[in-house]
């Protein structure tokens, strides 16, 4: 009987190790800065295997990972991100670079880019440079502020006249042209633009836009 219990304990054991194994998948992956720039050098970790990976010279990664799970990425000079695993193995990840001189100096010093291709890239974004929304505490807070004809209650967002007798004022979120219901993790670095659609524009919606469509599109 004794020797059967503890048969069986390790018959657990094994096929738990196996469930463990399976889960872990290993993605690949780039790191790039203005859409475009790799950067070396950059942290990543595997939130819940704790497998850490350091990007070459072509910004790229390879880290062994859970099926779900969460990659932290960080570079001195840019803004941390964090960047869930999908069940897909390869990612595009663009870290926010917020222009002045210290994180100039980290940048370039920890080796993520060169100082000619920093300076570069910071000129040509300053020519195509959209609203900065970092500004803001929240995602909420930057519509309030900068869209004059939706009121901000909470995390509801309403036109502030009504539109559709037959459905509440709540005006549609879209995201990335995907229609969503939740904006709240939306961090304010992140926002490339916010425009609210109040006409004609909304007609390809159908009803659901009836109130207003509300479009944000991510750096």
């Amino acid at each position: 009987m004794k020797k059967k219990s503890v048969l069986i304990t390790l018959m657990i054991v094994f096929s738990s190790g196996i469930t463990y194994s399976q889960e872990k998948v290993r993605v690949t992956g780039v790191i790039t800065s203005f859409k475009t720039v790799p950067l070396r050098n950059v942290s990543i970790l595997a939130s819940r295997t704790g497998d850490t990976a350091t990007t070459d010279s072509a910004g790229v990664f390879s880290v062994q990972c859970m099926k779900k799970d969460v990659l932290r990425v960080s570079a001195s000079g840019f803004i941390p991100r964090k960047q869930k695993t999908k069940g897909v193995s390869v990612y595009k990840i663009d870290l926010v670079y917020r222009d002045d001189p210290a994180n100039f100096n980290e940048a370039v010093n920890n080796g993520h880019i060169a100082e000619r291709v920093l300076r570069d890239a910071i000129t040509s974004g300053t020519r195509t440079q959209v609203k900065d929304y970092s500004k803001y505490k929240s995602v909420y807070e930057a519509i309030a502020g900068e869209i004059y004809n939706v009121r901000v209650n909470g995390n509801m967002i309403v036109n502030t006249k009504l539109r559709s007798f037959d459905r509440t004022p709540e005006v549609l979120l879209v995201v990335d042209d995907k229609i969503v219901s939740d904006i709240s993790f939306i961090g304010t670095e992140y926002i490339q633009s916010i425009e609210f659609i109040d006409d004609v524009g909304t007609s390809m919606y159908g009803a659901m836009g009836a109130n207003g469509v509300l479009k944000i599109k991510l750096k």
